[in-house]
């Protein structure tokens, strides 16, 4: 259980703070799940930090791309994104996820607006190289690396009171489209927001030193960690996107990035408003604590 006396310190430590919270597509599978994170997000915005969410539709994308006649390919945990691919993606992100995800939020108290990161022209991409992967050299299709952040309408809706609940696709500066994980959108709108934390949301419970052990979480780490545990094999799939998004956001001025469970009752609110956390917390470097430690007397 949370001590209210604690959290209302930390409260006020992250109060008038930028806040992005990513959320994977698993965690957004039921109307359970969206109901119980939403209401941890509202409280964390009642609380008073500047909330931006970020949602992506993994899941969902690759069953609309099944009922469209394609079978979904991904590599090292990244989409190959044929043309269809990028249609199921636009229908299941910015069509049916992000209304139901919206409304959840609103209805857990949260002021949400639901918004393409291709609107005014938020994020810009370019169409990705052929990379090297575990398959060799691979095209991985219509994906994009980001090449501008414009953070300005995101940051007007924050002053006007508003959550905006953001989700690919992107534009690639010439009217048409391109897929961009939705982990490395939330974690350069951070960066071009000044946030002073990045949240991932996912099914995993945190960074495991043990990629077969659920229970293997580890509470904190430095990116030179991180990243070792990535060259040691430990991250797989979706958890080595993930480890790059943290890179991004550490790399562009954030200070902290968190990965939590976000199909737990209190898996975000039990990393943000206690001293124990729940997930793991990456720094660039080792820190003492993670929070300015509050001063409480119950």
């Amino acid at each position: 259980m949370i001590d209210l006396f604690l959290a209302s310190e930390y409260a006020r430590l992250h109060r008038g703070q930028v806040m992005v919270v990513k959320v994977g597509g698993a965690c957004l599978a039921s109307a359970a799940r969206r109901r119980s994170l939403a209401r941890q997000l509202a409280a964390v915005d009642a609380f008073g930090a500047r909330l931006v969410v970020v949602h992506g539709g993994g899941p969902q994308t690759g069953e609309l791309q099944e009922l469209l006649g394609e079978r979904p390919r991904s590599v090292d945990g990244r989409r190959v994104t044929t043309p269809t691919a990028l249609r199921a993606l636009g229908m299941a992100t910015a069509g049916a996820i992000s209304t139901e995800w919206t409304a959840a939020m609103c209805e857990a108290g949260a002021n949400a607006v639901g918004v393409c990161a291709a609107s005014a022209g938020i994020v810009v991409a370019s169409r990705r190289a052929p990379m090297e992967t575990s398959e060799g050299a691979v095209d991985l299709g219509l994906v994009g690396d980001v090449q501008t952040v414009d953070a300005a309408p995101l940051a007007a809706m924050l002053d006007a009171g508003l959550v905006p609940v953001v989700c690919p696709p992107v534009s690639d500066g010439r009217g048409g489209l391109l897929n961009l994980n939705a982990d490395l959108l939330a974690a350069s709108l951070a960066a071009a927001l000044s946030a002073a934390k990045l949240i991932l949301a996912t099914e995993a419970s945190g960074v495991l030193s043990d990629h077969t052990d659920p229970r293997s979480v580890l509470s904190t780490l430095t990116l030179a960690e991180l990243e070792d545990l990535g060259r040691g094999g430990a991250l797989r799939d979706g958890m080595s996107v993930k480890a790059t998004a943290v890179r991004h956001a550490l790399d562009g001025g954030v200070a902290r990035v968190h990965v939590v469970s976000g199909t737990t009752a209190e898996g975000v609110l039990g990393e943000l408003y206690t001293t124990h956390g729940t997930g793991t917390l990456v720094t660039l470097e080792r820190e003492t604590a993670p929070e300015p430690e509050p001063a409480v007397t119950p």
